[in-house]
Order: structure tokens, then sequence, then C-alpha cells
């Protein structure tokens, strides 16, 4: 089996990528002037990136649990 730290690598580069191909396609549409598919698209982008920063996301999350409940 795949060690559980490469499958996060490599799960966060697909991220990664399907963020970049959300923008990139967002922009052609946009010039295309389909602009609610592009605004669809670029909301797909961000939950894209958010999910490839998910690590960097959990942890803010918890540092803020520490310092709050002080």
């Amino acid at each position: 089996m795949i060690n559980r730290n490469i499958a996060q690598i490599i799960i966060t580069f697909a991220f990664f990528y399907s963020a970049l191909v959300c923008h990139f396609k967002a922009i052609q549409l946009l010039e295309e002037g389909q602009t609610a598919l592009a605004v669809f698209l670029w909301v797909c982008c961000l939950s894209s990136f958010l999910g490839a920063i998910r690590f960097q996301i959990a942890k803010f999350v918890i540092f803020l649990r520490k310092y709050v409940k002080r």
C-alpha cells in the first residue's frame, strides 16, 4: 500500500492542478462573454485551492483554538 504521506502529496498536487485548470478556463470563458460560468469556475478554483492548503488551514485553526481559550 502507498505510504500515507505520499498519497497526501499526490492529492495536494491534484488540488493545485485543478485550481489552475479552473482558473485558466474561467479566464477563457470571461473573454467569450460567459460571465456566470466564469464566476462559477472561480468558486471551484477557490475551493480547490483551499483543499490544497487544507493542512495549513488545520494548523491555523488549531493555533487559534489554543490561544482563544486563554
